[in-house]
């Protein structure tokens, strides 16, 4: 789901390996190279209840002020960088949810809207504070399958790129995702804690 042609897979690599070495100077470069892809993904898990006050620019915005204070020295390539970046994108997006649920009561709080036809197993407008919740439950219970989730969901990766990322086939993942959306299809429907493992 990640996108652009090899070359500008490459240059993104090669971007993420200065900018993790010390040369800020491409620090600008790399945000514009990474950014129509960062805003894709953003746009389309912050479908959210008109008034809200996150939007995709806010979020990429927030996720670089995230990664330009740690800066990472070991990036591989851009499927660690998307991987890395999901777990920052959903990490902001539920303090964001937990933060207007606790101002409001509730009353108007961030929804994810998700894509019936890629995640046919998740219900409409799910809370992202949540689905930050059911992944932490679900991580208690397999850490593989929450990680898959947050690679593919949060992260855009394609099956093959989360396989390659984790080091596992791309029938695992296929497996780990389909188990993972069921799980979290029940925990997510029922509201309550689920305790029947994946």
């Amino acid at each position: 789901m990640i996108f652009g042609d090899m070359a500008e897979r490459g240059d993104i690599t090669t971007l993420l390996r200065a900018w993790g070495a010390g040369d800020e100077s491409v620090s600008d470069e790399l945000f514009q190279a990474v950014y129509s892809q960062l805003r894709v993904l953003a746009r389309h898990h912050l479908r959210a209840r008109p008034g809200s006050t996150l939007t995709p620019t806010i979020l990429i915005n927030e996720a670089f002020v995230v990664l330009a204070e740690d800066p990472k020295t070991d990036w591989r390539d851009r499927v660690q960088f998307f991987a890395f970046t999901a777990m920052v994108m959903r990490r902001l997006m539920s303090a964001h949810a937990r933060r207007r649920s606790a101002a409001k009561r509730g009353a108007d709080a961030d929804s994810i809207v998700f894509d019936e036809a890629a995640y046919p197993a998740f219900e409409r407008g799910v809370d992202a504070a949540r689905l930050d919740d059911a992944l932490k439950a679900l991580e208690s219970l397999d850490p593989v399958q929450a990680r898959v989730v947050e690679l593919r969901f949060f992260g855009g990766l394609s099956v093959a790129e989360v396989a390659g990322f984790l080091g596992v086939s791309e029938r695992t993942v296929l497996r780990q995702w389909g188990l993972a959306k069921a799980w979290l299809a029940g925990e997510l429907g029922a509201g309550e804690t689920n305790t029947v493992a994946p």
